[in-house]
């Protein structure tokens, strides 16, 4: 069984190696943005989610990411329950084009440049300016819970 809470300090070896095992953006980690998962019985953690801030006041849930040996439990779902909880509306975020379907569950849709605020389109255009994920046939997509 595992317990959602806010992440501390003594949290952020954990987060970093969390998140760099499950090769998500590795980018703006700070551990007062996180939840994080803990094992009851172990006192381990075992998944992360934060909401970042970005400079143009949007904010956007990222980091949602379960060791392999606790994933298919619904610990992501709690996770991220637990972030919109505490930040119901207005959420953006980025995923690949196959796990958007998992985020509409949420209430997250699908949205296009015309609707993304500054830093999300820059991102899409930086994406597509140096090709990344162009030999894997993904793209990625912005997604916006209103």
């Amino acid at each position: 069984m595992v317990t959602v809470r806010p992440a501390t300090a003594g949290d952020q070896a954990a987060i970093v190696h969390i998140v760099r095992a499950a090769q998500i953006n590795p980018m703006d980690l700070k551990w007062p943005n996180f939840a994080v998962a803990v094992e009851e019985d172990t006192g381990a953690v075992v998944a992360t989610g934060q909401i970042k801030r970005h400079g143009d006041g949007s904010h956007e849930l990222a980091s949602i990411a379960t060791l392999p040996a606790y994933q298919r439990r619904g610990i992501a779902h709690q996770i991220i329950n637990y972030l919109m909880g505490r930040h119901p509306a207005g959420l953006y975020l980025t995923c690949l084009d196959t796990m958007a379907p998992f985020y509409t569950q949420f209430g997250f849709r699908k949205i296009e440049p015309a609707e993304m605020t500054p830093y999300f389109r820059r991102l899409k255009r930086m994406m597509s300016t140096f090709g990344f994920l162009r030999d894997t046939g993904r793209q990625l997509v912005v997604m916006k819970r209103s």
